[in-house]
């Protein structure tokens, strides 16, 4: 199984630490996980994000995992997915969790994905005290649930930067976010990596949640015709 992880931060950080724990202690063989970020880990981000060391989130992440998970083959990639790059990273039959914080970069991914024949795109996001999680599955040439685009049109016609395209001062100011909420996206998007590996397809896309109201829904869309 390759699976490829693409942002390191509240959620990433969180998830790739659950997702290779799983796989290390389960009954599957020869699972690859790729961690792609650009961004290095900084004090200000211990409050909010899981790491060990102050360093590039990616190679930060793979020293550490590798060291706990010894069964799981890791790789890192430090920098931020762009379109340049994005056909050496996302392969045919990969399942790729999306963790970045700009619709920018969701829709370069997910227009990608859409293009090719066999891919599972698993993408979440979050305000504060809310937020949501995407499922995208393509088998053999044809859509078995909606684009993270289709539904969210912030996505499709986003109006923020990629990472790359900020200036330092841009990068360097950011949203207020809450470790529950971060922790909450990963654990969904766990839920929905186990049903898909035990072979179920989701039939809801779009999975929301508030942990002001301690709600969690599932949206079922339907594939809109190309």
């Amino acid at each position: 199984m390759d699976i490829k992880i693409i942002g390191l931060g509240g959620i990433g950080s969180v998830l790739s630490e659950k997702i290779g724990r799983f796989l290390n202690f389960s009954t599957r063989e020869n699972n690859h996980i790729m961690l792609i970020d650009g961004d290095s880990y900084e004090v200000k981000n211990f409050e909010r994000q899981e790491f060990f060391q102050l360093g590039s989130k990616a190679e930060v992440k793979r020293s550490e995992l590798s060291l706990k998970f010894d069964r799981i083959q890791f790789s890192h990639y430090n920098k931020y997915v762009n379109e340049s790059n994005i056909k050496e990273l996302i392969l045919e039959k990969d399942i790729i969790f999306v963790c970045v914080d700009n619709h920018k970069t969701r829709k370069l991914i997910s227009d990608f994905c859409s293009k090719l024949n066999d891919i599972i795109l698993i993408s979440g996001g979050n305000e504060l005290t809310d937020g949501n999680v995407q499922i995208y599955i393509r088998k053999e040439g044809k859509d078995l649930t909606p684009k993270i685009t289709d539904y969210h049109p912030e996505i499709q016609d986003p109006k923020d930067k990629s990472p790359e395209d900020m200036s330092c001062e841009e990068l360097s100011k950011s949203q207020p976010q809450l470790f529950f909420t971060n922790f909450t996206v990963a654990a969904i998007m766990c839920w929905v990596f186990f049903k898909i590996i035990n072979g179920v397809i989701p039939t809801e896309s779009d999975v929301y949640f508030d942990i002001n109201t301690m709600a969690v829904s599932a949206k079922t869309r339907k594939v809109k015709a190309a």
